[in-house]
């Protein structure tokens, strides 16, 4: 059982480190018509991630609140936040990241939390706002 467990454990990390990992990755700006990026579907653009995190960065104006100024969606070794929120005198800047396979989905406004920061249970919704300048 113990032997098992062993080379479970080591396929896990090799598939980790060989960049196994999808990510969804697409962007818009506020000047962009096209926003689908915003709602997960069978065309959303997926990239092989050698990477450790799936991320999303969605930012908003504050004044009007809630339209988006840029999202994006994407992998990176080193994000700058996690699962944080930032806001300052014009923006709020909602940042998401997680550790599995197509995980960054969602509006990127709620935080991705549970397993391997993988949603759970999986988000069908559609997403809103992520900076991305």
């Amino acid at each position: 059982m113990f032997k098992e467990l062993f080379l479970l454990v080591i396929a896990y990390l090799v598939g980790r480190t060989a960049g196994n990992m999808l990510c969804y990755a697409c962007s818009f700006s506020a000047v962009d018509t096209d926003r689908s990026c915003l709602t997960i579907s069978n065309s959303t653009p997926r990239v092989q991630c050698s990477m450790t995190y799936c991320t999303i960065m969605r930012q908003e104006y504050r004044d009007p609140a809630g339209d988006i100024s840029s999202f994006t969606r994407g992998c990176e070794s080193n994000p700058d936040y996690l699962n944080h929120d930032v806001i300052d005198p014009n923006f709020v800047t909602y940042y998401r990241a997680c550790t599995s396979s197509l995980c960054n989905i969602g509006d990127g406004i709620r935080a991705i939390g549970g397993s391997l920061l993988n949603p759970r249970p999986q988000y069908n919704g559609s997403n809103l706002l992520v900076p991305g300048t």
